[in-house]
């Protein structure tokens, strides 16, 4: 079983060190889905139809970790059910769209990203059995698009989407009847109306420029200027000079103390706005797996922090991801989990001044508390 947990750890770290930080500047991504499409104002006499079905490809550029600008590919088949005295009568409508829009993500760091965008699209369509029969023909057109929606992160690479979009085509012929004197659309255009709701998977190809902004969620990481310029002996300094004057002692991890009460583990750290230990942290959780193998007597509390930028709720929820990780490493790895408990803190114990970079970096961390 041991032979396993290794096993998997080390694909772990594999994976782990080629993931990025998700909505980097200028990062590309391609994604694909389903779509359910309905009508949503057609006809007076008319309703739509349940038998609807569709899907998508999408290509979005991110500019920033605002700001994006997708061109989405879709397929759409609808009905329009005409009720007469006599019976009913099914309208048919197979729909091909290319759409260019522009998204905005509101918080572009969290794990839950949602998001709106506005846009046009060209359309091709084709009635099928329309109520007027001139119509059963092939139309080129343009459209409105409005679309809200969510990325859900499951990786670093990949995000589950969900999304409902309104539309507005240029005409009143979607839905097999093409009255003048029918205000359905958006801005009361003379114009039928439809919705589609999207379920699919994005996956993040290109990076692009590391996010500044995603970066403050963070640990330190790779290729951060911080790391570029300071070694560990120099960060284990500025941990010490920082420390409240209350802590009387305090351990790093290259040289616990089974006396002391508690120790942080410089070097331990995460992608960005993460739960992905990054590589130069594997060799200080080694060594802490060191220390608890040689005194088996020792119970940890892993202690997951986090700076102030953010809110509250996503830094706990962020701080306790994290501590989660490390104490997953170490069961993986042969420490009995009756010895360990994992807890997030999020803001609320700094040990250095949040107003500061510096600061704000020491303050991203992970401690080992003895019970």
């Amino acid at each position: 079983m041991k032979v396993i947990n290794k096993l998997l750890i080390t694909i772990f770290v594999i994976v782990g060190n080629s993931t990025f930080a998700q909505l980097a500047e200028d990062s590309w991504s391609f994604g694909f889905g389903g779509t359910y499409p309905r009508f949503m104002s057609v006809w007076s006499q008319a309703y739509s139809g349940t038998e609807n079905y569709g899907g998508y490809l999408s290509l979005k550029r991110n500019f920033s970790e605002y700001v994006a600008l997708r061109l989405l590919a879709n397929y759409n088949y609808m009905e329009a059910i005409y009720d007469f005295p006599a019976g009913e009568v099914v309208e048919s409508v197979s729909l091909i769209s290319g759409a260019l829009d522009v998204l905005y993500y509101p918080i572009p760091c969290s794990p839950v990203s949602p998001f709106v965008g506005a846009g046009l699209a060209g359309i091709y369509f084709k009635p099928k059995n329309a109520f007027e029969s001139n119509l059963n023909d092939n139309f080129l057109e343009y459209q409105m698009n409005i679309r809200a929606g969510v990325e859900w992160e499951i990786s670093s690479k990949w995000r589950v989407v969900t999304e409902a979009g309104y539309f507005t085509p240029s005409s009143n012929k979607l839905d097999g009847e093409n009255n003048t004197h029918e205000h359905k659309g958006l801005f009361g255009t003379n114009c039928d109306t439809y919705m589609s709701f999207n379920l699919g998977f994005l996956f993040y190809f290109s990076e692009g420029n590391p996010s500044t902004i995603c970066d403050n969620f963070s640990g330190i990481t790779v290729g951060s200027p911080l790391t570029n310029q300071l070694t560990a002996e120099d960060v284990e300094k500025i941990v010490k000079d920082n420390l409240p004057k209350e802590i009387v002692k305090e351990v790093i991890v290259e040289k616990p103390l089974t006396e002391e009460k508690r120790w942080i583990l410089v070097g331990v750290n995460f992608e960005f706005g993460s739960a992905t230990l990054t590589k130069e942290s594997f060799p200080i959780l080694l060594n802490a797996m060191q220390v608890l193998t040689d005194h088996p007597e020792m119970k940890i509390e892993i202690q997951g922090h986090t700076d102030n930028v953010g809110s509250e709720s996503f830094n706990m929820m962020l701080s306790q991801r994290r501590a989660n990780v490390v104490l997953d490493y170490l069961v993986a790895n042969g420490i009995s989990e009756s010895r360990l408990v994992a807890k997030g803190y999020g803001e609320s114990m700094p040990i250095a001044d949040n107003n500061l970079d510096e600061g704000r970096t020491l303050n991203r961390r992970i401690e080992f508390k003895i019970r």
